[in-house]
């Protein structure tokens, strides 16, 4: 019997595993940042790459993104029992969602082994609840407000100049139009749709009118992508990352992009006529693109963008080739258990779409939840966005740019399943809604405690500092972290004269 493997390439894989996930584990608990970086440029990676490519094979295709989601839930379950769930109720239905999606990946490996199960739920389901509660459960810290966005725009960037690069290299070519390289058939637009919702949504982050949150008091704000005093070149940037967005021809992140202009224009405050005045420079604005466009202003781009947007009129169009198959798979029979908390990973999408068998996933976040995490699951995700929501509200303008990003993470998922990139988001508006709900938590003392008693006056030492540290308190009103890991708050004490 063969304990080891005969590949020594394998073998050697195994040997530096320990010692890089030690030091991964590590990066994720102490450097956010830096882990933050490592989970959006593996993204960006997969899409330089054509895909994903095993780093190790075990009977079992194990991924990049498979090691970094493995380190990333694991410091963010080593970090729920110091949070205080009661006041966050988002990041309790995201815990649930996950048990659910731990019962029945068990019960898909059970049924029909670890490699179904595991193909089935690792990217849809295992990376998007990992990064998520990865960031939602983060430390408190003012430089976590400025490192996502920073990280988002980089993502953004590098996105820009795939696109650019893979226009010239094959062309700008219609979105039903079919290229071939090597003799493989392949999409004709240069990046996929996650990527050009993540320039839509770093469009939205730039075009906001602050920061997505603020620095904590006494921390100074060097400004950042998201409020910074370059607001020219913010609009510029925004302008080329929207111009790409519609070039790229993913119809479903048009709609998306359109969902969150419209929300960034109601929710945004505005005085007076000001509302008035903007939506009437977008109608102008929308009226001289379509007179440009009818003049044959945009030439063989105008033709690639007509052939697109004819496609999605079709009956043939992929968006009622999807219905079709919403429709089959709804309308399947399945059990009172099933419908309640899913059937198990690994037991197939098979339905008839045009007389042809699908075995594809979905393309629907929410019927997929429902699919395989039952109604109960379903249920867990819309607390999270419900809830996460009316936190981020009541943090007016200041948290404006993160609710519209959520609507158009909500309409993705009407023709998409969760892609990795945005349980980032997703994770850091949970995170966001910890600080906001932070003000909210009770300072008075439990029944039965005893009745503070008044400090006795004792004469005031000369200047000097004192440290405190506690863990998971309550703010201070000199602007301390409000909870998470142990934080030191610098309290100055003065003689009087």
């Amino acid at each position: 019997m063969r304990l080891l493997p005969a590949d020594p390439q394998t073998l050697l894989m195994l040997l530096a595993a320990p010692p890089l996930v030690g030091l991964l584990l590590w990066v994720f608990a102490r450097r956010c940042g830096i882990a933050i970086g490592l989970l959006l440029g593996t993204q960006v990676w997969v899409v330089v790459a054509g895909g994903q490519t095993a780093a190790l094979d075990i009977g079992v295709r194990v991924y990049p993104t498979d090691i970094l989601d493995v380190c990333a839930i694991s410091v963010a379950l080593m970090r729920v029992p110091r949070r205080n769930l009661k006041y966050h109720a988002g990041v309790a239905a995201l815990l649930a969602m996950v048990v659910l999606t731990a019962w029945s990946t068990l019960r898909g490996a059970d049924a029909f082994g670890l490699q179904a199960a595991g193909n089935d739920s690792r990217t849809y389901f295992w990376h998007f609840l990992a990064i998520t509660l990865y960031l939602a459960t983060a430390p408190l810290s003012a430089s976590l407000s400025r490192i996502v966005p920073r990280a988002w725009l980089a993502t953004a960037a590098a996105y820009a100049l795939l696109s650019v690069a893979g226009w010239a290299d094959r062309g700008l070519h219609a979105a039903n139009a079919h290229l071939a390289v090597d003799g493989v058939t392949v999409d004709s637009r240069p990046v996929p749709a996650a990527a050009a919702l993540v320039l839509s949504q770093a469009a939205m982050l730039l075009l906001a009118p602050g920061a997505p949150a603020p620095p904590a008091a006494g921390v100074p704000d060097r400004g950042g992508p998201a409020g910074g005093p370059r607001v020219n070149g913010r609009h510029l940037t925004a302008f080329l990352f929207l111009v790409l967005v519609v070039l790229l021809q993913h119809r479903t992140v048009w709609v998306a992009t359109a969902m969150m202009g419209l929300a960034w224009w109601v929710l945004r405050p505005a005085r007076g006529g000001r509302r008035l005045v903007s939506a009437g420079a977008g109608a102008l604005a929308l009226s001289l693109a379509a007179l440009l466009y009818a003049a044959g202003a945009f030439g063989a781009i105008g033709g690639s963008l007509t052939d697109s947007f004819k496609e999605t009129q079709g009956t043939r169009s992929t968006f009622v080739w999807r219905m079709l198959g919403w429709q089959d798979l709804i309308e399947a029979p399945r059990t009172f258990a099933q419908w309640l908390v899913g059937a198990p990973f690994g037991s197939g999408y098979e339905r008839f779409v045009g007389g042809g068998l699908v075995t594809v996933s979905p393309h629907d976040y929410y019927l997929h939840i429902m699919l395989r995490l039952g109604l109960v699951g379903l249920l867990a995700l819309l607390v999270v966005y419900v809830r996460t929501w009316r936190r981020l509200a009541r943090g007016g303008a200041e948290t404006l740019a993160l609710r519209v990003v959520m609507v158009g993470q909500l309409v993705l998922f009407v023709s998409y399943s969760a892609f990795p990139e945005q349980a980032v988001l997703l994770g850091f508006c949970l995170w966001q809604a910890r600080l906001r709900s932070a003000d909210e938590l009770p300072t008075a003392p439990s029944p039965g405690a005893p009745a503070p008693v008044a400090p006795v006056p004792r004469p005031e030492p000369p200047a000097r500092s004192a440290v405190m540290e506690r863990e998971g308190a309550a703010p201070s009103e000199t602007g301390g972290t409000r909870e998470g890991t142990a934080c030191k708050t610098s309290l100055s004490v003065t003689k009087r004269t």
